[in-house]
C-alpha cells in the first residue's frame, strides 16, 4: 500500500498540470433533478465537509498535501464514495472535481420497503 502511494505521488509530481486546490461539481439525482443540502466531505477528513447549494453545486476545498475520494451523503439516498483520481493503463491519470470542469455525480434513491 505504501508503495502504490508512492508510485502515485511521484506520477502527480510527472504531470504537466497541477490540479486545483479545491473539488467542484453538481449532485443530481438519475432524472437530472439538482440535489440540494447534499453532505459532501473527504474520504479521510470527514472534518472537511459543506453542503450543496440550492443549484446542487459544490466547491470544496481539498486537503492540501493529498487528494482523496469523495463521499456524498444525504436522506433518501445511497451514500457513494467516488474517487477523484485514478490511473488509465497505468499511464494516464484523469481526474474527477479537481480539473478545470464540474463534474456531475448522480445518486440513486433508496428503495422505499
Amino acid at each position: 500500500m505504501k508503495s502504490q502511494k508512492i508510485i502515485l505521488f511521484l506520477l502527480l509530481i510527472s504531470c504537466g498540470s497541477k490540479p486545483n486546490d479545491f473539488y467542484q461539481g453538481l449532485v443530481m439525482d438519475k432524472n437530472g433533478n439538482l440535489i440540494e443540502n447534499v453532505s459532501i466531505f473527504e474520504e479521510y477528513d470527514t472534518e472537511n465537509r459543506l453542503k450543496t447549494n440550492k443549484k446542487g453545486y459544490f466547491k470544496l476545498n481539498r486537503t492540501s498535501d493529498r487528494i482523496q475520494s469523495l463521499v456524498f451523503v444525504k436522506e433518501g439516498f445511497k451514500t457513494d464514495t467516488i474517487p477523484t483520481v485514478w490511473a488509465q493503463h497505468g499511464e494516464k491519470l484523469n481526474y474527477q472535481f479537481i480539473k478545470n470542469d464540474t463534474t456531475v455525480v448522480r445518486l440513486k434513491t433508496v428503495k422505499s420497503k
